[in-house]
């Protein structure tokens, strides 16, 4: 019954986590077309994808508390806004900067989406059914990865790449009537919290810093690197003795399962975001396929993805979903290991897709859970800084995945490196897996040690 009374909610909801994730992993598939046009190299490329991740991720936090204090509703509906309506101002964009530019724009919006989705499902659904409802959002969001490949594939190469763009504005319009006119409810905290507009600036200027770190990747990134260290430490400082702080910081030490569960999520999408983007690489570059072919393989991933995440999303409401989100974690880093040691220019692409078929089974063995895992620690005052916490790591993770990946493909293509006959395109391929594989390892580790606290 409450799935019923809440399912306007719930299809607006759906509509925009699908485009969100469909947007990133079809523009992954269209680079090197992009590339092509622009004539910029990969690297850069990438940009179109970062600049909207690094934007998601310095909006997120304050669109959690936007929506905990003004309307979970109400930042959803303005976000979805946003997002749509940037993405038909960039059909009729030339430039690539202004692309770029636009992308943060649509990045911002992006956040306020994100940070309200699951702090809306948590205020308008039973805790019993929470579990359940967080596998539909992520069954879709994974239905959106699965489709951006194949058709992120047809309409690039057919209708070009400005296209999909095009399809994301038609379809955000209909989540924006159906949100408006069938959504009458509000959710929000009785009592509005001060905003830490100090602890924000020094928040951003840590993530600004790690990110240059990352970008440059040479002896300006200690520099970058030390200006974040410092400015984080007198962050936490600052929120220690602050009344209302951007981030409890007492909280972050305390609530050791929620630490670990958002530590776990952030390790675990910058080590598998970049998955489509190397891939795409490889596949069409490396073994020459369109990029419809090279979707097809792709989409094997966020099949099993989306087949599976409901039923561990509502396994996770019986059992600990933190055990649960381990198991995952563990399958998809000896899926990365694999695909590392056994990628190279003849590989069967059966073997591929099948490797991809099981990371996307450990993805949905470890998202919903872990989701699950994070809204249930928290009380229900915090809902929306828990949910926008939670989509900062998976947001931040993902650009630290897109960093990495464009800096190792830059370093060792600029040097054009060769090792047992691996030339450097393919090499970056390997090598990118393998840190991927290393650090998800870690991820294993981090999940791991909450289970031991409950």
């Amino acid at each position: 019954m409450k799935l019923k009374e809440n399912k306007w909610l719930l299809i607006s909801i759906i509509i925009g986590s699908f485009f969100n994730s469909f947007m990133s992993s079809s523009l992954n598939i269209a680079m090197p077309v992009i590339d092509i046009e622009y004539g910029i190299g990969v690297d850069k490329v990438a940009w179109i994808t970062k600049s909207f991740l690094l934007a998601s991720a310095i909006g997120l936090l304050l669109s959690g508390w936007l929506a905990d204090n003004y309307g979970r509703k109400k930042v959803f509906l303005i976000g979805n806004i946003a997002f749509g309506f940037i993405s038909l101002i960039i059909i009729f964009l030339k430039n690539f900067y202004f692309i770029v530019i636009f992308r943060f724009l649509q990045g911002l919006g992006s956040s306020m989406i994100l940070a309200s989705a699951p702090a809306l499902i948590a205020s308008a659904f039973e805790s019993n059914k929470r579990g359940f409802v967080l596998g539909i959002q992520t069954t879709f969001t994974y239905i959106g990865l699965l489709l951006a490949p194949l058709l992120g594939g047809i309409l690039t190469q057919y209708f070009g790449w400005k296209s999909l763009f095009l399809f994301n504005f038609i379809f955000t319009l209909i989540a924006l009537i159906v949100i408006f006119f069938g959504v009458k409810s509000e959710w929000k905290n009785e009592e509005k919290g001060k905003f830490d507009l100090y602890g924000y600036s020094l928040f951003v200027i840590v993530i600004i810093g790690i990110v240059l770190a990352l970008e440059w990747i040479n002896w300006n990134s200690l520099f970058a690197l030390a200006i974040s260290f410092f400015v984080g430490y007198g962050f936490i400082i600052y929120e220690l003795q602050h009344p209302q702080p951007f981030i409890s910081i007492p909280f972050i030490r305390s609530n050791k399962y929620f630490t670990n569960s958002i530590l776990a999520a952030l390790i675990n999408y910058a080590t598998t975001f970049a998955i489509s983007y190397v891939l795409s690489i490889y596949l069409q570059i490396v073994r020459g396929l369109n990029p419809l072919k090279a979707g097809i393989i792709l989409s094997f991933q966020p099949l099993m993805m989306a087949l599976f995440s409901a039923y561990f999303g509502h396994l996770s409401d019986k059992h600990n979903p933190g055990k649960i989100a381990s198991s995952g974690m563990a399958i998809i880093s000896a899926s990365l290991l694999l695909i590392g040691l056994l990628i190279n220019e003849s590989l069967p692409l059966y073997i591929l897709a099948i490797l991809l078929a099981i990371l996307g089974f450990g993805f949905a063995v470890f998202t919903s859970p872990n989701t699950n895992a994070v809204m249930s620690s928290i009380n229900k005052n915090a809902y929306g800084f828990a949910s926008a916490f939670l989509a900062f790591s998976r947001l931040f993770g993902q650009f630290i995945s897109m960093a990495l990946a464009s800096s190792i493909i830059l370093l060792i293509n600029t040097k054009n490196i060769v090792i047992f006959k691996f030339h450097s395109l393919l090499l970056s391929t390997k090598i990118i897996f393998i840190i991927f594989s290393l650090l998800s390892a870690y991820g294993v580790y981090l999940s791991a040690q909450r289970v031991k606290k409950t």
